[in-house]
């Protein structure tokens, strides 16, 4: 067991990461106990799927691994946004379509990645320690993306 943790965005306005990666599972949180969700996902060499958040605000997971990259949906046909995330020691990629998505652009060294997440002006710092590079990517953008649906302005996470 590892764990994925540390912080997506500033000390106000962000969310901490808390997560354990088993073989065939992340499991954890995003965010504190009442401005956060929960994280399950269940891993197979070929396929990611699982929960982020909870009943109200949460969204399905539906993701297939390939060689160097994630990709797949998150949320429904609707309200959804897609995702593909390719790269090992740099790590690019964009969640949702060209003008209501947002690109990530990580670097991976030392079990550590660190980038950004969105735009200059509206996007978050990452700050992520893991084992996994391409994992610890996905639980970076899930993490940006459940702050943008929970409309969070400020977090004590």
């Amino acid at each position: 067991m590892s764990k994925i943790s540390g912080r997506v965005g500033g000390p106000v306005g962000g969310f901490s990461v808390h997560c354990t990666l088993e073989d065939d599972q992340i499991m954890g949180r995003i965010g504190g106990k009442v401005r956060g969700g929960d994280v399950r996902l269940e891993l197979t060499e070929a396929e990611i799927t699982g929960r982020l958040g909870g009943g109200i605000h949460g969204k399905d997971v539906h993701l297939q691994r390939r060689e160097g990259s994630i990709e797949g949906r998150i949320g429904g046909s609707v309200d959804g946004r897609d995702i593909r995330l390719e790269g090992e020691y740099e790590i690019a990629g964009r969640l949702g379509g060209e003008s209501l998505g947002f690109d990530c652009r990580l670097q991976w060294s030392n079990s550590e990645l660190d980038g950004r997440i969105g735009g200059s002006t509206v996007g978050h710092d990452v700050s992520l320690t893991g084992e996994d590079p391409l994992l610890t990517a996905l639980i970076a953008c899930l993490t940006y993306y459940y702050y943008q649906i929970t409309g969070r302005s400020s977090s004590s996470s």
